[in-house]
């Protein structure tokens, strides 16, 4: 008969699973130094060129459409500061009961009146030096401001109705090289909206601007 049989030593199993490991195959350590130096391998030089290569392509792409963006965004900007500026005389024609004036700060240019900035004053002083209730600086960038048919004034005159003189309508072209530009309508009660290069009425159309020239206009 055989005696009892004695439950295998955890130290002799410890020993063979570690020996078997180093002597039957590669080594623990070996494997893991061998896949810890493939994860942390670097790019190569040509991954680094191609890299570049496909930024400078979208940088190429990207900011001519972002100066575009920026360029827009500042003509509908300037645009709505001469719609405020008209909206406001024409209120406080009404308000005080008296003329109020649009004035271009300098009006040395026929072909952009308010490019250099303007002015609302009461009455009729001709310059921004007196009467006045609120400055606009100049346009920004290559932005003309232009006075249609405007037989030489530099300058909008709301009557104390809130109407234009002689209720005659009033038109002012936005313009900006390489960006469609905007007409600026003011009806004879005194009314104002921007109309774009594609307006069903010509008329409202910003023909004055020439890069480009809105379709219709001669």
């Amino acid at each position: 008969m055989h005696g009892p049989i004695s439950p295998p030593s955890p130290l002799g199993a410890a020993y063979r699973t570690i020996s078997g490991s180093i002597i039957g195959g590669t080594p623990m350590m070996l494997r893991d130094s061998k896949f810890s130096a493939r994860k942390t391998r670097g790019v190569t030089l040509v991954e680094l060129l191609i890299g570049l290569i496909i930024i400078s392509i979208g940088m190429t792409i990207a900011i001519p459409s972002f100066n575009g963006m920026v360029e827009r965004n500042r003509v509908a900007t300037q645009v709505n500061e001469m719609l405020l500026s008209i909206n406001l005389a024409r209120s406080e024609a009404g308000r005080t009961g008296s003329r109020v004036h649009i004035q271009a700060a300098q009006s040395a240019d026929d072909a952009d009146e308010f490019g250099a900035g303007w002015c609302i004053v009461t009455g009729n002083p001709g310059d921004c030096d007196s009467n006045v209730l609120r400055v606009f600086p100049a346009l920004v960038g290559e932005a003309t401001l232009n006075l249609i048919d405007d037989d030489g004034a530099d300058s909008i005159e709301f009557s104390s109705t809130g109407g234009m003189r002689d209720d005659s309508s009033v038109s002012i072209d936005l313009c900006y090289p390489g960006q469609q530009g905007r007409r600026i309508f003011i009806s004879p009660i005194g009314r104002s909206k921007s109309h774009s290069p594609t307006d069903l009425d010509q008329n409202k159309r910003p023909c004055s601007c020439t890069d480009p020239q809105p379709e219709g206009c001669s």
